[in-house]
C-alpha cells in the first residue's frame, strides 16, 4: 500500500513536470509579443501629429522636433510643429528661420521667401536669416540677389561658413574664375576642414594654369617691347650724349 501512493506521487510529479513543459512556448511566445509591441511603441524618430504632450512643449523642444523631422526629410511634418511654436510666438526668428529652410528645400521660393523676409524685418541683421535668403535666390538662380545677400552676411560675420564658397560658385557659374578662386582661398582660409572648397579650389587652379600656358599675343608684344625695344634705344641714346659731349669738348 505503501508502495503503491509513493508510485502515484512519483507520477503526479512527472505528470506535473510534462504540463510544466507544455505551457514553456506560450510562455515565450507571450515573452517576444511584448516585446515586439514595446519596440514598435517607441521608433527612433518622434512623431508629431495627435502626440498629447506636444501641446506642453516650450518653443525650443518644438523647434528641435521639427529639426529631428527635417533631418528625415519629413518637411510637411517638420512645418507643423513649427507652425505650433509660432502659435506661441509668432515673431520667433529662430522657428520662421527653420521654417523657410524647410519651405526652400520643398521648392516653394515664394512661400519660403514670404517666411524669411518677416525674420530679417524682426532682426535685418541676422547673418543667418542673410545667408539662407542668399541660398534661396542661388537655387532660383538669381545671382545678383544671392551674391548681394552673401557678402551682407560676411560685412556682419567675415568667416560665415560657406559664404564664400556660395559667392565662389556664382562666380564660376559667371566665368570669372580669378574672383571665384579668391572666394574659395578665403573660405578655406577660414574653414580649413571643407573638403568642398578644397576639391573647387584645386580644379579650378588646374584650369587656371591649362588656360595660362598659352598668354594672349597682345601681352607677348608688350613684354618684347619693354626688352627688346626700350632698353637698347636707352643704350644708343647714352652712347650719343657722351659722343657729342666728347666732341664738344675736344
Amino acid at each position: 500500500m505503501k508502495n503503491q501512493t509513493e508510485r502515484e506521487k512519483t507520477n503526479g510529479n512527472k505528470l506535473d513536470r510534462k504540463r510544466g513543459y507544455l505551457r514553456l512556448p506560450a510562455l515565450l511566445s507571450c515573452f517576444f509579443a511584448v516585446i515586439l509591441f514595446s519596440s514598435q511603441a517607441s521608433p527612433e524618430s518622434p512623431s508629431v501629429s495627435g502626440e498629447p504632450g506636444i501641446q506642453t512643449m516650450d518653443i525650443e523642444e518644438l523647434d528641435q522636433r521639427g529639426d529631428w523631422l527635417l533631418r528625415d526629410k519629413k518637411y510637411e511634418e517638420a512645418i507643423g510643429v513649427w507652425k505650433q511654436a509660432l502659435d506661441k510666438d509668432p515673431r520667433h526668428v529662430d522657428t520662421l528661420l527653420r521654417t523657410g529652410i524647410a519651405l526652400s528645400l520643398m521648392e516653394k521660393y515664394q512661400q519660403a521667401h514670404a517666411i524669411l523676409s518677416q525674420a530679417l524685418e524682426i532682426e535685418p541683421d541676422n547673418p543667418k536669416v542673410l545667408y539662407n535668403l542668399g541660398l534661396l535666390f542661388m537655387r532660383q538662380n538669381q545671382d545678383d540677389k544671392a551674391l548681394d545677400y552673401l557678402e551682407r552676411t560676411l560685412t556682419i560675420v567675415d568667416w560665415y561658413p560657406e559664404a564664400n564658397y556660395h559667392i565662389g560658385l556664382i562666380y564660376e557659374r559667371e566665368g570669372l574664375k580669378e574672383k571665384a578662386l579668391e572666394s574659395y582661398v578665403k573660405e578655406v582660409n577660414n574653414v580649413a576642414t571643407s573638403a568642398k572648397t578644397w576639391q573647387r579650389l584645386f580644379m579650378l587652379k588646374k584650369e587656371l594654369a591649362q588656360g595660362s600656358e598659352f598668354p594672349p599675343s597682345k601681352n607677348r608684344f608688350s613684354t618684347i617691347t619693354i626688352t627688346s625695344i626700350l632698353i637698347p634705344g636707352l643704350l644708343i641714346a647714352t652712347i650719343c650724349v657722351l659722343f657729342l659731349k666728347r666732341l664738344s669738348t675736344g
